[in-house]
């Protein structure tokens, strides 16, 4: 756990360290608040709820953007600076090389959103839309954006271990992404392939007043169900072998581990997708 902790904080701070991120943070602030700051509010259910569920879908875009870019940069990081070798010599498990990236990528995705929810409470202030709720920020970003937030770095992690390539896995990402929203928008938006949840939901659903909130419930499970095989599959398929095998001294090594985990988590996945499509 200490390795991890320290190798967190690392990568953390490297991601933290890209230029980029002067212009990305701003822009993405902007953009998901423009709608809220300049025009007219209808209140769906609470002017909180509306700059709520306001934000979290202005800021889906970004944070696919952000997870797919910054999961590239932090699993090839290494080898373009030439320290991976000397990186995989340390004894640490594949683990932590693994969940290190992933963890510092889902920390700044975070940040942003922390940023953004903020940035939403400020212009509802200055615009007089009181009082001000924090339920239907906490209920909306937990439920919508941080299980997304999951898949997304997840399958990114999953490629970039099995492409290998972080040009081929931008290609496509930005492929597979512009082809189901292409999908989305002339209405095969399924709830069993639209992960994201993009136009399927409303503030109502995620608070028992609407119809979904049972749906939704279930299909974030299933969302986890498949971050949770990604992870796996890219610990499995991880270039450095620090163990060989499915068992060490007649225990499951961190291989074996992995995929006992990926099997249960599909056939999670398979169970609660069958419960969607019923």
């Amino acid at each position: 756990m200490n390795k991890l902790i320290t190798a967190l904080g690392v990568e953390f701070r490297l991601l933290r360290a890209e230029r980029s991120l002067i212009i990305l943070l701003p822009l993405a602030i902007i953009l998901s608040i423009l709608d809220l700051a300049f025009f007219k509010v209808v209140p769906e259910v609470s002017y909180s709820a509306t700059y709520a569920s306001g934000t979290a879908k202005a800021l889906l875009l970004f944070l696919i953007g952000v997870t797919v870019f910054y999961t590239g940069e932090a699993m090839h990081r290494d080898r373009e600076a030439r320290i991976e070798p000397v990186l995989w010599a340390t004894p640490a498990p594949n683990s932590v090389f693994l969940l290190s990236k992933f963890l510092a990528t889902l920390l700044l995705a975070l940040s942003l959103i922390v940023l953004v929810g903020l940035a939403a409470i400020v212009i509802q202030i200055i615009r007089g839309h009181t009082p001000i709720d924090a339920q239907p920020f906490l209920i909306t970003y937990l439920v919508i954006l941080v299980p997304s937030l999951l898949f997304l770095t997840a399958i990114s992690i999953a490629l970039n271990v099995l492409l290998r390539n972080k040009y081929v896995v931008y290609m496509v990402s930005v492929g597979t992404g512009a082809g189901l929203f292409y999908l989305y928008s002339i209405g095969y938006n399924h709830w069993l392939y639209n992960p994201l949840l993009y136009q399927l939901w409303k503030y109502a659903d995620l608070t028992g007043a609407g119809n979904n909130q049972a749906r939704i419930f279930v299909q974030r499970l299933y969302c986890l169900g498949i971050a949770s095989a990604c992870l796996s599959l890219a610990h499995l398929f991880f270039q450095r072998k620090s163990t060989t095998g499915l068992i060490t001294a007649g225990r499951p090594n961190g291989n074996g581990w992995s995929l006992l985990i990926m099997i249960a988590s599909v056939a999670i996945a398979a169970v609660v997708g069958s419960m969607i499509v019923a």
